[in-house]
C-alpha cells in the first residue's frame, strides 16, 4: 500500500483565508504589494541619477558646442520615465496605505467587540454566581434547611458532666401525658406574637436555638447552633448556623435558615429575670444539644432554673439548667 496517503498535507491557504477572515487576506495583500513599492522607490532613485549623468554629459557638450537633438531626447525620455515611475510607486504607497487603514479598523472593530464580549460574559457570571450564591438563602417557609437535619431521636450530648442525682439522658415523651399541664403559661402564638418574632435580627457568633426543616415529614428538635454567617436584608435576610454537636468523624453540620426558626440565646454575663413557677419553657436539656419542651419549678440558689422536662412528669427528677439557655417555648 502507498504511504503516500498517510503523508500529511500543508495548510490550505484558501481554507486558512475562510477561517480567520478577510482581514487575512487585505493583510495578504498588502504584504505582496510592499516589495513593489520599494522597487517603485528604488527604480526612481536609479532614474534620477541617470537623469543627473545625461544633465552633466550635455552640459560639458554645450561647452564644446557638441550638444545634439539626441541628447535631448534621451534627457526627455528620462524625465518622463521618472514620471511614470514616480507615479506608480505613489499609486502603489497609496493604495496599501488606504488598505492598512481598512485593516487597522477592521481589526479594532474586532478588539472591540471582543473586549465588549468579555465584558458582557464577566458580567454575565458574575450575575449568575451572585444569583447561585443568593439561591443558597433562598428558602421558602421559616427553618428551610437543606442540610440533613440530626436524627431528634439520637442524644446529643456535650461532654460535660451531670449534676448529682440529676439524670442526663433526654426525657422521652409520655404519650399519656398532657400537652400542657394545669397552671402552665403556654405562650400565645397570634399575629402580635410573629411579628415580634419577626423583627428579632442575628449577628454573626450569635449563640442560638434553632429548629432545622423536617426531613420526610418527621420532625426535628430545636438545638444549640452559633451563626456564622448573615445574608441579605429585611425580609430575604438568612443565616447559616453552625450546629454545636460534633459528630462520630468530628465534624459538625451547618443549616440555612431564617430568623422565624431562631431564638436568640443571652450572652454569658447578661442579668436575666426569674422565670415564675410552671411557666412552660423550651430549655436545653443537660450534657446534650438539644432544647425539649419543660415546665419552670423554681429558681436554683446558683441561679440556674429547676426543670421537670415533658415525658419526666411520672418521676420526682428535676434538671437544673443554666437561666440563659432557658428561652421561650415555641412548638
Amino acid at each position: 500500500m502507498s504511504s503516500r496517503g498517510n503523508q500529511r498535507r500543508g495548510p490550505n491557504r484558501n481554507s486558512e483565508i475562510g477561517e480567520h477572515g478577510e482581514e487575512l487576506a487585505m493583510w495578504k495583500d498588502i504584504k505582496d504589494k510592499i516589495p513593489l513599492a520599494a522597487e517603485a522607490f528604488n527604480d526612481s532613485s536609479a532614474n534620477v541619477l541617470q537623469i543627473r549623468d545625461q544633465d552633466k554629459r550635455m552640459a560639458e557638450k554645450k561647452e564644446k558646442n557638441a550638444i545634439t537633438n539626441e541628447d535631448f531626447t534621451l534627457l526627455d525620455s528620462l524625465f518622463r520615465k521618472g514620471v511614470k515611475t514616480n507615479e506608480n510607486g505613489n499609486l502603489t504607497l497609496t493604495d496599501t496605505i488606504e488598505k492598512l487603514k481598512v485593516l487597522r479598523a477592521v481589526q479594532k472593530a474586532k478588539e472591540e467587540q471582543q473586549e465588549a464580549n468579555t465584558s458582557r460574559a464577566a458580567s454575565q457570571r458574575a450575575k449568575d454566581t451572585a444569583a447561585v450564591a443568593a439561591s443558597l438563602y433562598d428558602f421558602d417557609g421559616s427553618g428551610d434547611s437543606p442540610v440533613p437535619s440530626p436524627n431528634p431521636a439520637a442524644s446529643r450530648r456535650m461532654g460535660a458532666s451531670s449534676k448529682g442525682d440529676r439524670d442526663s439522658v433526654p426525657p422521652r415523651l409520655d404519650r399519656s401525658t398532657p400537652a400542657a399541664k394545669a397552671g402552665s403559661a403556654e405562650p400565645q402564638t397570634g399575629p402580635a406574637s410573629n411579628s415580634i418574632r419577626t423583627k428579632q435580627t442575628f449577628a454573626k457568633d450569635d449563640e442560638v436555638a434553632f429548629k432545622p426543616k423536617p426531613i420526610n415529614n418527621e420532625q426535628t428538635d430545636w438545638i444549640l447552633g452559633i451563626v456564622q454567617e448573615v445574608r441579605g436584608d429585611g425580609k430575604s435576610r438568612r443565616y447559616r448556623v453552625l450546629d454545636a454537636d460534633v459528630d462520630e468523624t468530628g465534624h459538625q453540620k451547618d443549616f440555612r435558615t431564617s430568623a422565624s426558626s431562631m431564638i436568640l440565646i443571652p450572652k454569658e454575663g447578661t442579668v436575666l429575670p426569674p422565670l415564675e413557677t410552671g411557666k412552660t419553657v423550651l430549655a436545653l436539656y443537660p450534657n446534650t444539644t438539644t432544647f425539649y419542651k419543660a415546665e419552670v419549678m423554681g429558681m436554683d440558689g446558683d441561679g440556674k432554673v429547676n426543670l421537670r422536662f415533658e415525658g419526666e412528669e411520672s418521676s420526682n427528677t428535676m434538671q437544673a439548667v443554666t437561666r440563659r439557655h432557658v428561652v421561650e417555648y415555641r412548638g
